[in-house]
């Protein structure tokens, strides 16, 4: 299935913005105006203002971040994995030019180095440019940026990491390596002992094949792995999927009560109750991968 926005304009002359799984359904969201448009040799990138979403990001016509609810989606990729890990310092982010997962990554006090491997210059620079608060992580001297497609970086790099993060903001998008085994080989490959790795799966009820081949490739490779979920308003229907891996020595039904309350007041979304209530799945999604 895929996305696509239409914009449309109102008698009011006011911009609407729909973003559509296969032309019959979504969200329409009313923008005040465009801020931002560009032509990367990777995708298109806009940015709108909206009355209920505030600053919208759109990657290759597909809504990927929106003010109102990209701390929902950034906690939830980060905060299990930073949890469970028995001593996340060196944390790797593959995707993430929005500077989203670095924020919630470096607010963990026991992080030495954050590495955030970027394929596209042109996303971060119009972060930057409009997403201030996101963007004010890439100037914390623990982080740090590659531009650079992330297989292939993986490949190269010989750097151990205690957690990865893949950030991909669309698989099927432009970085297709992103989704094959030898991707996921590397990943493993690249995790010290007792690393965890963190893969977006997009909306299990619109890509429930793609989900369901990510799970299988995984398991072959990782000790441990779970599915877990988050609720946005401006996901595709409104859920998203993760798939967190564990390799040997880790504990992916572990929580560090302690680590948690060091970031506690910083987060708005995640606690120890969404924690534990991600990974408990509606039956038709358990189907999905079982």
């Amino acid at each position: 299935m895929e996305t696509s926005p239409r914009y449309e304009t109102g008698s009011n002359s006011s911009l609407w913005i729909q973003n559509l799984v296969n032309g019959l359904a979504g969200i329409t969201l009313r923008a005040k105006h465009s801020l931002y448009y560009g032509a990367s040799p990777f995708q298109k990138i806009e940015i709108f203002h909206t009355y209920a979403f505030g600053k919208v990001l759109v990657l290759g016509d597909n809504i990927v971040l929106t003010e109102r609810d990209e701390h929902i989606y950034h906690e939830s990729i980060v905060h299990p994995a930073m949890t469970m890990h028995a001593d996340p310092k060196r944390v790797l982010i593959i995707g993430g030019g929005d500077g989203g997962c670095l924020r919630e990554v470096l607010k963990h006090k026991d992080v030495e180095t954050a590495l955030v491997v970027e394929i596209d210059k042109m996303v971060k620079e119009a972060v930057a440019a409009h997403f201030p608060a996101l963007a004010k992580s890439f100037a914390d001297k623990r982080g740090r940026v590659e531009i650079a497609e992330g297989c292939s970086w993986l490949a190269k790099s010989r750097e151990a990491f205690d957690v990865i993060v893949v950030d991909s903001y669309d698989p099927g998008g432009p970085v297709q390596s992103l989704e094959t085994t030898d991707f996921y080989k590397l990943v493993h490959e690249r995790l010290d002992k007792g690393g965890i790795a963190v893969f977006q799966t997009d909306s299990p009820t619109i890509r429930a094949e793609y989900l369901r081949s990510t799970v299988a490739t995984i398991s072959s490779l990782f000790s441990a792995y779970k599915l877990y979920l988050c609720t946005m308003p401006s996901f595709p229907e409104a859920i998203c999927s993760f798939v967190i891996c564990a390799k040997e020595g880790a504990d992916l039904d572990s929580f560090n009560e302690k680590r948690y309350a060091s970031v506690a007041k910083k987060c708005t979304y995640y606690n120890p109750d969404i924690h534990r209530g991600a990974f408990l799945l509606p039956e038709y999604i358990k189907k999905i991968v079982a």
